[in-house]
């Protein structure tokens, strides 16, 4: 009886460390698979985000031709005499200015989006150096 329990507590002496550093070996596996799926996150964000950088020049240049062209033709044929011819510079310049105002629309979307994303990839990186930290506590 008393060789059976002093196995048992012998058994059970050299289970718990075994199981402790077990554990702390788990933990610091899922440490780092959270660090890689926030990498994967970030790396997905940052491609993301350039993919709307390159979006927003491009509507730059479209919304600065825009303006440019509203801001240059300006109809100089405006008479009472030339009622419809008139009214067909004014046409034309109501369609231009839609045209700006549209391309000032997608422009200032397109810079929303692009904050977010900023705004999101910082969040993640400080995720990640919080990891990285307390990853570097656990294993010192």
């Amino acid at each position: 009886m008393k060789k059976k329990i002093l196995a048992a507590i012998t058994v059970m002496a050299f289970i718990t460390p075994c199981h402790a550093q077990s554990d702390s070996t788990i933990s610091a596996m899922k440490q780092q698979k959270k660090v890689l799926e926030l990498n994967t996150e970030l790396t997905k964000t940052e491609i993301e985000y350039q993919k709307a950088v390159d979006k927003t020049i491009d509507l730059e240049k479209e919304a600065a031709e825009a303006n440019a062209n509203a801001n240059v033709s300006r109809p100089v044929g405006y008479s009472t005499q030339n009622a419809a011819e008139t009214a067909q510079y004014a046409k034309e310049r109501v369609k231009m200015l839609k045209k700006v105002k549209k391309a000032n629309a997608k422009l200032a979307c397109s810079r929303k989006k692009v904050q977010k994303l900023d705004k999101k990839k910082k969040a993640i990186k400080a995720k990640l150096a919080k990891m990285d930290h307390r990853v570097e506590v656990v294993n010192q």
